[in-house]
């Protein structure tokens, strides 16, 4: 099987796209592809990966113009997968040569900078996380914060975020405003109002309902689509502006 890999000779933008023929077998990944790659063919190619269990979300990428995870993405089963993305100019851009019918194609995530092949700088996904504070703060004492079955399901969706910035990549909202704080931010704010264990749960509102938050959002749902742990980040956001 022919991969078309995306390359970038000084970082910044896609230069150029190399040709690759893979040996593709039963049970066999994209990333699985891109180690055979980089082992057996081209060692300068860079990607980035961690836990190969979709676990870590390091490895997220487009592939055949759809984000998702490198890890969990079988290739024989890519001629058959079916996602209803609405486009923007990187789901649009079809590279010169690329035939979707006999080749996979692979490009970095899109919405954040480019720092080499298929490796992306995710300072601005986690500036949005820091920005909003979306942690809790310890309080004194070592008395547990104890939580019933029914409340910790009230948040379950939301707590298997693995942040991999996949909604961020699909998000059209994110690729014509670069301050909005993306989808997956405002899913975990979401998580924190809702958790009976915070103490002082407005803040993740309030933070939520900032002008570069939950008003950009357009509830165009890429982000349910492209999300592997089915966090489902447009329903939260539904919520939150169903609160302003």
């Amino acid at each position: 099987m022919m991969f078309r890999v995306a390359r970038s000779r000084k970082g910044g933008q896609v230069t150029h796209y190399d040709l690759y023929k893979v040996s593709a077998e039963k049970g066999m990944t994209v990333l699985d592809a891109l180690f055979q790659i980089q082992d057996l063919m081209d060692p300068s190619l860079a990607f980035r990966y961690s836990c190969r269990g979709a676990v870590c979300g390091s490895c997220a990428m487009l592939i055949n113009k759809v984000p998702m995870l490198a890890c969990r993405t079988q290739i024989l089963e890519l001629p058959d997968l079916s996602v209803r993305l609405r486009p923007f100019s990187a789901l649009e851009n079809i590279p010169s040569g690329w035939d979707p019918k006999n080749e996979v194609l692979v490009e970095p995530l899109p919405n954040l900078p480019l720092l080499k092949d298929l490796v992306v700088d995710m300072e601005p996904f986690f500036k949005a996380l820091r920005k909003m504070r979306l942690w809790v703060e310890p309080e004194e004492g070592d008395s547990p914060r104890s939580q019933s079955p029914e409340d910790r399901q009230r948040i379950s969706r939301y707590v298997n975020c693995i942040l991999c910035a996949l909604c961020y990549g699909s998000c059209p909202v994110n690729a014509e405003h670069p301050e909005y704080v993306g989808p997956a931010a405002l899913a975990k704010a979401w998580r924190f109002y809702n958790d009976t264990r915070v103490a002082e749960p407005e803040r993740y509102l309030e933070a939520a309902k900032a002008p570069n938050g939950a008003p950009l959002c357009d509830l165009v749902m890429n982000c349910v689509r492209v999300c592997p742990k089915g966090v489902a980040p447009g329903g939260a956001i539904r919520k939150i502006k169903d609160l302003m």
